[in-house]
């Protein structure tokens, strides 16, 4: 069926049909394992007419049972997560241990022993059950014990962000990753030597240091907030652990010259594009590209004294931290792109850029923005940088830079009032922004800007400058 997941994305997904207002999920068993289940197809009620909620969960049962299936067919190369998500399954379909017992493990071992009542006797289960089998059993023994697929349930119950879809995903995402490696041991099992595991794993997968510490990172604070919620009576086995060679694959950031920025301003100017509009937004800007990328169209206040953009969390996309939240001035090509993102927008969606209001969206809006500044052997995160150097070199002290790039610890706005604010980021960055023009090919742009020049950049139209 085809789920609509906003004003411009719609996907065709399998296993999921709808009854009334309530979705149901619908998988086919493989014919050969048609008499093993005595039916031909799977239907569960997903009990909900949400159509993200109802993906979620056809998703888990559709990975859940095809583990199964994998291993109903005797499949000797099941992955540790499979063989977990076929396990869990088993121990669901006999709930008790002894109609376990009764229907598989005991058959089992008396086929293994024959008529040998030693054997019958002292054969370890590993002999004769499946490794889905054992696992199964153990659920089976110890039905209470908190496992590692357990444990995201307290993080996502307790974390101030837990109502957020996108944050609880990414997040869910990576402590699966991290079972799919280890196994769903018990989490009093958990020990350093399944992170040290772990960490051998993901950098043999090619994963940069860099990216498997920030890995290490949320899964410290996944387990740290399960010990502190169940008052365990154990350490982090993630903390303080470190990674050999740790930041020498680094590469180092290419930071953008004056020249490459006007040469980038020149190039998409006229471009009237999605991602050409991105580009120049940050460019003028210092944000992140999901900061413009997942922008309403009623974050963007252009009728103000101060024309500027509040970055704030929506449903597609959250900011890093709490002083990420903040508003930002537009000035020069960043205004004159706003203006043509507003104007071309004329109302249509609520979103700015509609086509990055989907799941991950700030991924796409990235992948697209890079893929145009490669010329320049760029990415859009090299804007940061820039805007960073770019105030350094115009003396902007540093809480105003906080400020400007979401650094912060404190709000401007509490010691100066929001308009004031305002109008003090507007006349720093007004110091820096790029002028355009013929002479400013010959030439560095100037650190200080006339009163009447202030003006002219603050309303997009620096000398040169197409107004939008």
């Amino acid at each position: 069926m085809i789920v609509k997941l906003g004003y411009a994305l719609s996907i065709k997904t399998k296993y999921l049909q709808k009854r009334g207002n309530v979705f149901q999920f619908a998988m086919r068993i493989p014919t050969e394992l048609v008499p093993h289940y005595g039916k031909q197809h799977i239907r569960k009620s997903l009990k909900t007419s949400d159509e993200i909620d109802a993906l979620r969960k056809a998703e888990r049962l559709a990975r859940t049972y095809k583990a199964e299936f994998a291993a109903l067919s005797q499949n000797k190369n099941l992955t540790p997560s499979e063989t977990i998500e076929a396990a869990s399954r088993m121990a669901e379909r006999y709930q008790t241990l002894d109609s376990f017992v009764e229907a598989v493990a005991e058959p089992k071992r008396q086929a293994y022993a024959g008529q040998c009542w030693e054997t019958y006797e002292h054969a370890p289960v590993e002999e004769f059950l499946t490794p889905v089998e054992q696992e199964a059993l153990k659920r089976l023994q110890n039905p209470q014990e908190l496992r590692l697929s357990g444990v995201f349930t307290y993080y996502e119950q307790h974390h101030t962000k837990g109502n957020d879809p996108q944050f609880i995903e990414r997040c869910r995402r990576y402590w699966s990753q991290f079972v799919g490696v280890t196994g769903d041991i018990p989490f009093a099992d958990l020990k350093r030597s399944h992170v040290r595991s772990y960490i051998d794993h993901r950098l043999a997968d090619g994963m940069a240091t860099g990216t498997v510490r920030r890995e290490l990172n949320q899964l410290r604070a996944i387990a740290q907030t399960c010990i502190t919620e169940t008052e365990a009576n154990r350490s982090n086995p993630f903390r303080s652990v470190s990674i050999q060679n740790e930041g020498k694959d680094a590469k180092d950031k290419k930071v953008p010259s004056d020249m490459e920025l006007r040469e980038i301003i020149a190039k998409f100017l006229d471009d009237p594009s999605p991602t050409a509009l991105i580009i120049l937004m940050q460019l003028e800007t210092g944000t992140r590209v999901g900061e413009i990328s997942g922008l309403k169209l009623a974050d963007v206040v252009l009728d103000h004294e101060t024309p500027h953009i509040d970055l704030k969390d929506n449903e597609w996309r959250t900011l890093k931290n709490d002083s990420s939240e903040r508003s930002v001035p537009l000035v020069g090509v960043a205004l004159h792109a706003a203006r043509q993102a507003v104007a071309s927008h004329r109302g249509k969606h609520e979103w700015l850029f509609p086509n990055y209001a989907k799941p991950r969206g700030n991924d796409s809006a990235s992948a697209a923005v890079n893929k145009r500044l490669r010329p320049w052997g760029l990415t859009s995160h090299c804007f940061r940088h820039a805007m960073t150097d770019r105030l350094k070199n115009a003396d902007v002290t540093q809480d105003v830079r906080d400020e400007i790039k979401g650094h912060g610890s404190g709000k401007m706005d509490a010691y100066y009032g929001k308009g004031r604010a305002l109008r003090k980021k507007q006349e720093n960055m007004l110091r820096v922004a790029i002028p355009l023009g013929p002479e400013s090919e010959k030439k560095a742009p100037p650190t200080e800007l006339t009163e009447d020049g202030a003006e002219g950049m603050a309303r997009g139209g620096a000398p040169g400058l197409r107004p939008g």
